[in-house]
């Protein structure tokens, strides 16, 4: 498996453009997105290892509800709004990979792991930034859902593929590993 950066574009595209309709809530469309990002990070890998499918489901869930008071938070704060956005979002994805514990990663996906990993780092600080550039250009009325869904997918793509996995041999016991970022 690897990460494809249209897994987020194109469903990203159709919740922009509201191809199966627009969300009618708040909590709809952080449920909507944080389903968006889990699937796509379903196909993440660190060499051999993959993410552990129930504490995606269980970091998904954390994603909507974390996405959910951003977008709350968002509104309440009026135009600067976009940049308390930027940064809980930030926080947000963040917190998909860190908490309440780093996400474990498994070689083979089913059975006995042979292979055990963890996230290591899940960089803060830098989703804020490009997403708030493309909430203010967004904001200004310049691209299109398309362009805009484009541009989401490429800043949530490039930084995850700077989440970094410390594996480490279960059997044989064995080093761990250096950091390998995702793929």
């Amino acid at each position: 498996m690897a990460l494809g950066k249209s897994k987020l574009q194109d469903p990203l595209k159709d919740l922009f453009e509201g191809t199966n309709g627009f969300p009618s809530t708040r909590a709809k469309a952080a449920k909507d997105l944080a389903a968006i990002y889990r699937t796509y990070a379903t196909d993440a890998a660190a060499a051999t290892t993959t993410p552990v499918v129930a504490q995606l489901t269980t970091a998904g869930d954390t994603l909507a509800s974390a996405l959910e008071a951003a977008f709350k938070a968002a509104e309440a704060a009026g135009p600067p709004g976009v940049a308390a956005l930027s940064l809980a979002m930030d926080d947000a994805f963040v917190a998909f990979w860190m908490k309440p514990l780093p996400m474990k990663f498994a070689f083979p996906t089913t059975g006995v792991p042979t292979i055990g990993g963890l996230v290591a780092v899940a960089p803060p600080g830098v989703l804020s930034l490009g997403l708030t550039s493309l909430f203010l250009a967004g904001a200004a009325g310049g691209p299109t859902a398309a362009q805009q869904a484009q541009a989401m997918a490429t800043i949530l793509d490039t930084w995850t593929r700077t989440v970094t996995v410390v594996n480490t041999p279960i059997t044989p016991p064995g080093p761990p590993t250096p950091p390998i970022p995702l793929t």
